[in-house]
């Protein structure tokens, strides 16, 4: 179980609505975390082996009108840890691909990471590169894992957030 969370807004996000939905997250898992924000004109992205709360605490970004992080309970993949960053797309995921290992056999991508989150920003760069359609982009990831897939997918170089 996970816990993914986001503040998106055309003001900074404001200090005690993140504190307040990173106590909720943290409640989903406690292993791992990261966080996924906007500074400047660049994502920033931190991934830590402890709680989101002491993660925020480290990384204040709080000035910042994007803001995403997991709090994760390690179910599959121990070496790595979620915001996935690969090809361009920044992935944020809960559940469990459990056909992930299937559906690389079918990627022209090679995989490079042990956590199974990681086929999902394949998948979506795969479909990007051939369609350049992001509308398609969840069906395309959807069809084709089976599991629990519930994820926010940034599409920093379209300026687009895919959640499904």
């Amino acid at each position: 179980m996970c816990g993914i969370f986001g503040i998106i807004s055309n003001k900074p996000s404001l200090r005690g609505d993140l504190a307040t939905l990173t106590r909720f997250a943290q409640q989903r898992g406690r292993d791992s975390s990261g966080l996924m924000f906007l500074r400047g004109k660049n994502y920033m992205v931190h991934k830590a082996d402890y709680g989101i709360s002491r993660l925020l605490t480290e990384t204040r970004p709080y000035d910042t009108p994007v803001v995403m992080g997991h709090s994760r309970l390690i179910t599959n993949g121990l070496g790595d840890n979620q915001p996935v960053v690969r090809d361009g797309l920044c992935v944020l995921h809960n559940g469990i691909v459990v056909n992930h290992s299937e559906i690389w056999d079918t990627l022209s991508k090679t995989r490079e990471m042990e956590i199974d989150t990681e086929v999902i920003p394949a998948i979506a760069a795969e479909y990007l590169e051939n369609s350049g359609d992001v509308e398609g982009v969840a069906e395309a990831v959807m069809s084709r894992c089976k599991g629990v897939v519930a994820c926010a997918l940034a599409v920093p170089s379209l300026g687009k957030l895919c959640l499904f």
